[in-house]
């Protein structure tokens, strides 16, 4: 799509106030010249993403075990909580919504009592009771 220039003017009218000592600026009226802009419909035509942009295409299940592999090694006898591995997933997909990644961290432990309630449930970690998580260890020794 060719790029076109578009000439307007805006004029915003404010003010300062203050509310407890502190200063405030308020919008009062905004003018627009011309009255009206014309933006092309193509150009608020976006692509739709599959994935989201926050998480680099990573299933939550994947970023669960990623950030639970790494929160192991530095945790104290590996046990970790749930908000420790959201912390610590957030610093690296910062898209991840906090609920989601909350049931997903239950539904990676079969021994928590909800986690009967998510179908896809996965086998990754150990309720330990009370919020804590350890990382499970598959036969032979490797998580």
């Amino acid at each position: 799509m060719r790029k076109r220039a578009m000439k307007f003017s805006l004029t915003v009218h404010n003010g300062v106030e203050t509310k407890n000592g502190r200063p405030r600026i308020v919008v009062k009226d905004v003018k627009v010249r011309p009255d009206a802009v014309a933006i092309p419909a193509s150009a608020l035509l976006l692509k739709k993403e599959k994935k989201q942009p926050g998480r680099k295409g990573k299933a939550i299940h994947d970023i669960v075990l990623e950030t639970a592999k790494k929160l192991s090694k530095k945790a104290e006898n590996g046990v970790f909580s749930s908000m420790d591995l959201y912390k610590q997933a957030v610093k690296k997909y910062p898209a991840l919504n906090k609920k989601s990644f909350t049931t997903t961290v239950i539904a990676s432990a079969p021994e928590h009592p909800s986690w009967k309630h998510y179908r896809n449930g996965k086998d990754h970690l150990v309720y330990l009771g009370k919020g804590r998580y350890r990382l499970r260890v598959a036969e032979g020794g490797q998580a």
